[in-house]
């Protein structure tokens, strides 16, 4: 397989779980239609990699406690009498080293804005909404104000969500007793590292727990990827959030914290697990964000880390390269592309590499066309890879 083939693919896989943060890998995309860049790596996604971060992480964390019957709230519409996790969540000590491709979500945000019904039903055409969703009532854009959509190598097997709804605190519990129902099933809840679970019965085959991380905030995970959910948490508090350009939080909202005003970000833990060949070019951590910065405008910004500060010099230089060759296919130019790419700055500070570009309603439109006619023509999620097989 070509090298543009393999970012092809890599792009188009991701278009199932992601949103409006596909415009870099759709133009990649659109590029290699014409031409190749002479990329000294590829893309590839490992099987073995499993919910994580870059490096493994020290946390101090209690404990898990033993599990504890959780008595459910009679009758629904009262409030939720039980308690739910304190600002600080409880979790294991150390999160381990994986991968992570995390999507952030502020659905308020694009509830309301002009693009708002474009990503709407963009984002409603993804099919893992109907197997992991699907019976609870849960509408993703209608009723939550933030949404995570996170996985390890795009297997819905390892699929991770979390979001803040907008509702009582009686509607996440309410959902699960209705999609539980749906299913012919009974729900048990009980606590796990201080916040209370139950089995979440989607019509998918990987089992699945929903775990109330406060009166809003949950998370829908496998049984095991709970601990690193919450670990996750924690090591977003203690991370430099003004140097990862995001806005201090702690708790349940740590784990879906964003810039100020963005709109959707979509960040890449341990993007050497996905490349075979050369590293020396590509970041160890990547963040792109979206914010909207005028009637018809949206401002993307990028934030690459590299291991060294002579590891990001370099790294913007090779970028810029490439950007300026792809600024220059005819298919970009005339997709209202090219003179983005060629104003592109890729400016180096310390070990990180700053990006930053507009794109027009127009171009954005352009790019959620793009992805949900590659969405609709795949048919769905992706399914297992054998370990090694490169896409």
């Amino acid at each position: 397989m070509r090298k543009g083939q393999h970012l092809e693919a890599f792009s188009t896989t991701f278009g199932l779980v992601a949103s409006a943060a596909l415009h870099i890998a759709a133009l990649a995309y659109i590029a290699s239609a014409t031409a190749d860049f002479d990329f000294d790596f590829e893309l590839t996604l490992p099987t073995e990699v499993e919910f994580g971060v870059t490096e493994g992480v020290e946390l101090a964390m209690a404990a898990e406690p033993q599990p504890v019957p959780v008595r459910e709230p009679v009758p629904e519409r009262t409030p939720n009498p039980d308690p739910v996790a304190a600002p600080a969540l409880e979790g294991p000590s150390r999160l381990p080293p994986g991968a992570q491709l995390a999507l952030r979500i502020d659905m308020k945000r694009i509830r309301e804005s002009p693009l708002g019904p474009d990503v709407t039903h963009f984002l409603r055409g993804v099919p893992d909404w109907q197997l992991i969703l699907a019976g609870s009532g849960i509408d993703p854009v209608a009723d939550l104000d933030r949404l995570l959509v996170a996985t390890p190598n795009l297997q819905r097997a390892k699929l991770v969500l979390a979001g803040k709804h907008r509702h009582e605190p009686a509607f996440a519990r309410t959902s699960v007793k209705r999609l539980a129902r749906s299913r012919g099933k009974s729900v048990r809840w009980q606590k796990r590292y201080g916040v209370p679970t139950a089995p979440w019965h989607n019509r998918d085959q990987t089992p699945r727990t929903i775990a109330l991380l406060s009166a809003h905030h949950f998370s829908i995970t496998r049984r095991q990827d709970l601990q690193r959910v919450l670990a996750l948490a924690r090591a977003r508090e203690l991370r430099d959030a003004q140097k990862e350009g995001l806005v201090i939080a702690r708790g349940p909202d740590a784990l879906l914290s964003m810039g100020p005003e963005e709109a959707l970000s979509l960040e890449v833990e341990g993007v050497h697990r996905f490349v075979i060949g050369s590293v020396k070019h590509v970041p160890v951590r990547l963040r792109t964000a979206v914010r909207e910065t005028g009637p018809n405008e949206a401002t993307v910004s990028v934030l690459a880390t590299y291991a060294s500060p002579e590891d990001a010099k370099a790294g913007a230089t090779y970028w810029k390269k490439v950007a300026d060759f792809y600024s220059g296919q005819l298919v970009l130019t005339l997709a209202g592309f090219g003179k983005t790419l060629r104003r592109m700055q890729f400016e180096p500070d310390d070990e990180r590499v700053k990006v930053t570009f507009k794109l027009n309603a127009d171009q954005i439109r352009f790019i959620l066309s793009y992805a949900e006619g590659r969405l609709r023509g795949s048919g769905g999620a992706t399914s297992p890879r054998q370990p090694g097989e490169k896409w």
